[in-house]
């Protein structure tokens, strides 16, 4: 729907954020207007001083806004998830509302705006995660809404919810490669005078052809085939470009925790103000369908790593949160994780 979500009667209101947990101008001011400048800000001072560790794109700064006008009891701050986060981001939404016993939550397009995801693809991440978060449990949560400020934006994201929502017969519909194919394989101008790498057949036999963004031409049905395995990337299987960041098979049930820790120093590294701590937990599981013995049982792991609080450990620290969060730090090897 289209409104201004601060207005909204809900336990929660989500609203993305900068790096730096910083709000957009806009969305400041209908904060402190609705909720009281004073109240709102002290509610969130005092959640960003309990913030010990580091938040990347998708997770949640989670402000207790009970003590303010605002009619919502808390505001999540998503720091702005790209298309890459937005799965982590609405199911991020969903297990911290469940956590606090809330029964109603309202969502923009996370992403829509500044960082420039698709509605298509904001919408896409939102169907997934409560497809499968309702077909186990959504807890206290009893009402989803759907709002924007932006009506052309509101108006796409609602028709594609109701669209998807319409045909989510099965899991088997909703995971469908066609849902994901459209991020990145498109109608060419022309068809190539060229074989299809995968059947070995004709282009030209085939009515329906993809182009990958690298120019190279697959029948689509072939292209969807391709897709439906979990072993393969999503990359072209001519030139092996991937057309979506490689996603490793790491245990989803993996956890990083990152703290800052000033009273160490580490080797070489003495004029640190401080060091990054981080925190692998991977738990005992079973292993998914991508594992090297899919449904047999593995043995987690816990480790832990230090980066110095340098510009250049910093950038270290953002590449390894991102291969972590594309699920490529760990993975099931045959005996051991």
């Amino acid at each position: 729907m289209y409104g201004n979500i601060v207005e909204e009667k809900v336990d929660v209101i989500c609203v993305s954020v900068g790096s730096t947990l910083q709000h957009s101008d806009d969305v400041y001011n209908a904060l402190v207007k609705a909720g009281g400048r004073k109240a709102y800000k002290t509610a969130y001072e005092k959640a960003r001083g309990e913030l010990t560790n580091w938040l990347s794109r998708g997770e949640i700064l989670i402000v207790d806004t009970s003590d303010t006008k605002l009619e919502a009891k808390y505001v999540f701050l998503v720091v702005h998830p790209d298309v890459f986060h937005l799965e982590d981001a609405y199911r991020n939404i969903f297990r911290e509302a469940m956590a606090r016993g809330c029964t109603s939550v309202a969502i923009p397009g996370l992403g829509c705006g500044s960082i420039g995801n698709s509605v298509h693809a904001s919408c896409s991440r939102a169907c997934e995660v409560l497809h499968q978060i309702a077909s186990e449990s959504l807890g206290s949560i009893q009402k989803i809404v759907f709002i924007d400020m932006k009506e052309k934006v509101a108006q796409q994201f609602i028709a594609q919810m109701e669209a998807k929502f319409g045909i989510m017969d099965s899991a088997e519909a909703l995971n469908s490669p066609s849902n994901s194919m459209e991020n990145f394989a498109k109608p060419p101008t022309y068809v190539q005078q060229d074989d299809c790498v995968i059947c070995l057949c004709p282009l030209s036999e085939s009515s329906e052809v993809s182009e990958l963004p690298c120019k190279h031409q697959l029948h689509t049905a072939c292209l969807k085939e391709y897709l439906r395995s979990a072993n393969v990337k999503k990359r072209c299987p001519v030139c092996l470009r991937y057309f979506e960041l490689p996603l490793g098979d790491q245990p989803s049930e993996a956890r990083m925790f990152i703290n800052k820790l000033n009273h160490i120093k580490l080797p070489g590294h003495e004029d640190s103000d401080f060091v990054y701590e981080i925190i692998y937990s991977v738990p005992n599981g079973i292993q998914e369908a991508s594992h090297i013995r899919p449904g047999r049982p593995f043995t987690g792991t816990h480790r832990r790593a230090y980066v110095p609080g340098t510009a250049e450990g910093t950038k270290v620290l953002r590449l390894l949160k991102f291969a972590f969060d594309r699920r490529l730090i760990f993975t099931v090897g045959k005996f051991l994780i």
